[in-house]
C-alpha cells in the first residue's frame, strides 16, 4: 500500500466555521432578498449531496446519479427545533464518513484520481453553500463579521 497523508491536504476542507453550532433556530427559515433559497433548503440539499458523493466514494465503479433540481426541499423552515437539531447532526456524521474515506484512500489504487475529485468537489460545494449561509446569517446579525472572526473561533 502506497501511504500518502490525504489528510493533511484535506485537513481544513470540511471546516464549517462553527457555522451550524451557531445559526439559530428562527433564522433557518429567512429568505433574504436577493436569496433563491434558505438556510434550511440550502442544509437538505447539502445533505443530498454529500450523501451522493459519499456514496460514490465507497462505490467508485458503481453508475450512481445525482438530479439537482431533486436535492431542493420546497419547505422553506424546520417544523421543529428538533427537526434542526438532527438535521445538523446529520450534517456532522456526513462529515466524519468522509473525513474517514480521506483517511482511507489508498495512491496506488486505480480510481485514486477520481475519489480524490469527488473529496474535492464536495469540499468545493460546501464553501460556495457555506459561504450563502454565512451571509445570510450575517445578514440577520446572527453570525460574527468578519473582524470578529478570529476571537469567536477560539471561544
Amino acid at each position: 500500500m502506497n501511504k500518502h497523508n490525504f489528510n493533511f491536504i484535506f485537513q481544513n476542507a470540511f471546516d464549517t466555521f462553527k457555522v451550524f453550532e451557531t445559526i439559530p433556530l428562527e433564522i433557518s427559515g429567512v429568505l433574504i432578498e436577493g436569496h433563491s433559497k434558505t438556510i434550511w433548503q440550502t442544509l437538505n440539499h447539502l445533505l443530498k449531496w454529500r450523501e451522493f458523493q459519499i456514496q460514490k466514494i465507497a462505490n467508485i465503479h458503481a453508475t450512481i446519479d445525482f438530479k439537482e433540481s431533486e436535492s431542493w426541499i420546497t419547505e422553506s423552515k424546520p417544523n421543529t427545533k428538533n427537526e434542526w437539531e438532527l438535521k445538523i447532526n446529520e450534517f456532522q456524521h456526513q462529515t466524519e464518513q468522509i473525513k474517514n474515506q480521506i483517511d482511507t484512500l489508498d495512491a496506488s489504487d486505480e480510481k485514486i484520481d477520481e475519489k480524490l475529485k469527488l473529496i474535492q468537489d464536495s469540499s468545493t460545494h460546501l464553501a460556495f453553500h457555506l459561504g450563502e449561509i454565512i451571509l445570510i446569517a450575517r445578514q440577520k446579525n446572527k453570525y460574527p463579521k468578519p473582524s470578529e472572526m478570529n476571537q469567536f473561533l477560539a471561544e
